[in-house]
């Protein structure tokens, strides 16, 4: 990720905050690659998080639209609407829960800071994706043209499929790196 004012590297942010202790294990030799991984992997664990709660306010915002359908009696996109929630929701549960590599002395699978940054980089697309989601379920339902939906849910399932896509594409990479 590029340190810049609307994309800030959360890895720079973990370790400025590195307290005392933490930075007394950076001194002493067995510690210190373990303490880096562990504020590598911190920082995945945030942005993924924060991922998750952006997909979590897409599927509230479906949630808005589909109930502003039902109010209107609009019936005909229910299942298409309900599709992208259920979508959504999965998502968002798998990029919150997934796995991650464990940096600790007796570690059963080793991922090395190079390959933890790698995986890092994999993230702004998915957060990009993310992003641009959210931006698409950010919607307001019009009554007077309820047809209008269905371009919207298109371009909905459009940006979802996008994210599915850099999601798939950093899982990839990560049991690359699992397997090697």
């Amino acid at each position: 990720m590029s340190t810049t004012d609307t994309n800030p590297d959360v890895r720079a942010q973990i370790e400025a905050n590195r307290g005392i202790a933490k930075n007394l294990e950076l001194l002493i030799p067995g510690l210190h690659g373990y303490r880096a991984l562990e504020d590598v992997r911190a920082a995945d664990s945030i942005v993924r998080n924060q991922v998750s709660d952006k997909l979590d306010q897409c599927k509230s915002n479906l949630e808005d639209l589909r109930s502003q359908m039902v109010a209107n009696n609009d019936f005909t996109n229910l299942t298409n609407v309900g599709s992208l929630i259920a979508q959504v929701q999965q998502i968002s549960g798998e990029v919150r829960h997934s796995q991650q590599g464990y940096s600790g002395f007796a570690a059963n699978i080793k991922i090395d800071q190079g390959k933890l940054n790698k995986l890092y980089e994999y993230d702004y697309d998915f957060v990009s994706s993310a992003l641009a989601l959210q931006g698409k379920t950010s919607i307001a339902y019009d009554p007077m043209a309820p047809n209008s939906v269905q371009t919207t849910l298109s371009d909905i399932s459009n940006a979802l499929r996008t994210l599915k896509q850099a999601w798939s594409v950093r899982m990839e990479a990560v049991e690359s790196v699992l397997l090697k």
